[in-house]
């Protein structure tokens, strides 16, 4: 039986650590990766950031990235294909194809990132997992489930960012008919983005529904 984890990790030695530090408001969604050389996997990237020029600054002196490209995006989210670095970067992608695991979601915001994949057991998890904390990545652990109905139906949790910007929500009116407050208010109070708080507070409601609604 496979094991689904979930798991945040940081490090400004993984994939784009540089540009999550120095720019905490953003939010990154790792749409897949792929590799000829596994060693510098391409990376296709949906980022969320009003300030593209400063995107692309950051994206620049990010030393775990050789190259990128913006393939497109409007509205203040854009597309970008990533060539990882040889150097100043955690082998990650080889490291979790040789533990046999599967990346099933994975976003970046705050300085870390939120993961959610598929290993073939325990076992392989616990090799992946201890790679990265041998290479200095910080880890908290979430959730791990023996199979996709427990780990959807009860497993799913929320982060700290998602908990905090609901309760908060909660406690300025936000889900009150009318509202009493709207989302840069919020924002301002997170010192994030309205992007950055309007992703939080989806994930987070959709996590809870995720917990008591389906079975």
């Amino acid at each position: 039986m496979s094991l689904l984890a979930a798991f945040e990790a940081s490090s400004p030695a993984l994939l784009l650590g540089p540009t999550l530090e120095a720019l905490p408001s953003i939010d990154v969604e790792l749409e897949r990766q792929y590799a000829l050389d596994p060693d510098r996997p391409i990376a296709f990237c949906r980022v969320h950031c009003r300030d593209r020029d400063g995107l692309d600054r950051a994206l620049v002196a990010d030393d775990t990235i050789a190259e990128f490209e913006r393939i497109g995006g409007a509205d203040g989210e854009s597309r970008y294909r990533l060539q990882r670095s040889e150097t100043d970067v955690i082998g990650a992608y080889r490291a979790w194809v040789d533990a046999g695991g599967e990346l099933l979601d994975c976003r970046g915001s705050d300085g870390r990132w939120e993961i959610e994949m598929r290993f073939p057991d325990r076992a392989s998890f616990g090799r992946y997992h201890e790679f990265l904390a041998n290479e200095g990545v910080s880890l908290e652990l979430h959730r791990l489930a023996n199979d996709d109905r427990q780990y959807r139906g009860r497993g799913s949790t929320l982060t700290d960012a998602q908990r905090e910007a609901l309760a908060l929500a909660y406690e300025y009116g936000f889900f009150e008919v009318p509202r009493e407050t709207g989302l840069s208010e919020i924002a301002a109070q997170l010192e994030i983005s309205n992007q950055a708080v309007s992703e939080r507070l989806r994930r987070g409601q959709a996590q809870l529904i995720d917990q008591q609604l389906v079975e």
